[in-house]
């Protein structure tokens, strides 16, 4: 048996890298020269610069995969001081609580909002199907946690609108908690510890060095293969590509799209039509990443923290910024520092849409108003547009994820983090689980 894997993203290469490991023959396509997806890592004169993710956390699945790539001399652990997150607030920046539970202990929330958000415990198990995350946190600690509280961090790591968002899909360990212990604030003082702190991590040369390390191990990659067309034959797939040498047509007993979801739709519409109609509902917002740095002496703020959020409340042209040469060394020349700053997602994609020269100095402006910067103009800065950023887990994305449910019977798979949950750790989680689950799909076929 053999299996067809086509995208070469962090999902893609941790797939193919564990079906390897388990002894199944794959082939993986992608059609560009790199790899790597959404994690991108490029390096302009003395900057280092993350276009996609920035950072991660620990995982076990991570913690076993950097030790097989024997990259543990790369690992570069976040600055302490990365612990301390902002959240923009009547125009100035306010330092978050650092767990779930200091909320209560700080002057973060009105006492009102942190009375109710006690009464939590009281609040029965309800809501629905299509509950959104604004709806949950309403529904169990009321509306004063949403503005500055739900709001900001929905935006800054997942480019969305609670409003929109499904609890189920985007925070299901939340859902769950509320069912298995009749309270949120309850099941998290049973199950979770506080100095448990899944520490942030990154590379000395950059969030690439992961997805590039995995396909230096793969025997069966081929880049700059973009598959044009997915057909079906007697219970095989049909792989159409062209590559710089020729035109391939191969057959392969299982079929895995590691893809973003209108790509996979592109492949899907002679196979799987109703799959790629639903593929095509998902909704991707623009976001703008921008890059700029200043010299350090001429930055008020300190920069004593991860970066900050800036929720919509506070109509911001920027949704928020990390403060990349406080988190991580070797980022911008000794003297400076580097703001990373994203324009856009699904609360402000007009923002994002906003032309280059525009765009750089709106960002410039803001950050001189927020950070007390008293530069004319940045010594350095860079953009770069995600047409199509995350996957939005919202009500569109319901059939999609049912109808992969369905095909797996048919022999094809989905690993992507429009399916899997958009984190990278997630992406890799899941891809091992994957590997897994087609090793005992047809374990006849491998003794054949």
């Amino acid at each position: 048996m053999r299996v067809a894997i086509i995208g070469a993203g962090i999902s893609g290469l941790a797939l193919a890298y564990y079906l390897q490991k388990l002894g199944i023959p794959y082939d993986l396509f992608e059609a560009g020269t790199q790899v790597g997806g959404n994690v991108r890592t490029v390096k302009v004169g003395d900057y280092l610069l993350e276009l996609g993710p920035n950072s991660i956390q620990y995982t076990p699945e991570l913690e076993d995969l950097i030790r097989e790539l024997k990259l543990e001399q790369e690992v570069l652990p976040a600055d302490s001081n990365s612990r301390n997150h902002y959240v923009l607030r009547n125009g100035t920046y306010e330092r978050l609580p650092l767990t779930p539970f200091s909320l209560l202990s700080n002057n973060f929330f009105s006492w009102q909002t942190k009375y109710r958000i006690l009464q939590e415990k009281n609040v029965p198990p309800a809501g629905h199907e299509y509950e959104t995350v604004t709806e949950f946190f309403e529904r169990r600690f009321g509306a004063g946690v949403l503005d500055y509280g739900v709001n900001p961090f929905v935006t800054g790591l997942y480019a969305g609108d609670p409003d929109k968002l499904l609890i189920r899909k985007l925070f299901p360990q939340l859902k769950r908690l509320e069912q298995e212990h009749g309270s949120v604030l309850k099941g998290l003082a049973q199950c979770s510890n506080e100095a448990d702190y899944l520490e942030l991590f990154s590379f000395v040369e950059g969030m690439q060095t992961l997805p590039k390390a995995i396909a230096d191990k793969l025997i069966s990659l081929h880049t700059e293969h973009r598959v044009e067309m997915i057909t079906r034959s007697q219970g095989k797939y049909i792989i159409s590509c062209t590559s710089p040498a020729d035109t391939d047509n191969e057959e392969y007993d299982l079929l895995v799209l590691a893809l973003p979801a209108p790509k996979a739709a592109d492949l899907l519409h002679y196979t799987f039509p109703g799959m790629a109609a639903a593929l095509q509902n998902i909704h991707y917002p623009p976001l703008h990443v921008v890059h700029t740095a200043y010299n350090r002496r001429d930055v008020g703020n300190a920069l004593k923290g991860f970066g900050a959020m800036h929720p919509k409340a506070e109509d911001a042209f920027t949704t928020g910024c990390i403060w990349s040469s406080s988190v991580f060394s070797g980022r911008c020349r000794p003297h400076e520092v580097l703001f990373t700053t994203f324009v856009g997602g699904t609360q402000s994609e007009q923002h994002a849409l906003t032309k280059p020269e525009g765009l750089l100095q709106q960002v410039h402006q803001e950050l001189k108003n927020l950070h007390n910067i008293t530069a004319d103009k940045p010594n350095f800065q860079y953009t770069h547009l995600w047409q199509q950023s995350m996957p939005q887990y919202d009500l569109h994305i319901e059939d999609a994820h049912k109808m992969a449910c369905t095909l797996e019977g048919e022999g094809m798979f989905i690993a992507a983090n429009w399916h899997s949950g958009i984190s990278v750790p997630s992406c890799i989680r899941y891809a091992k689980e994957l590997a897994n689950k087609i090793n005992l799909t047809l374990p006849h076929a491998y003794n054949s």
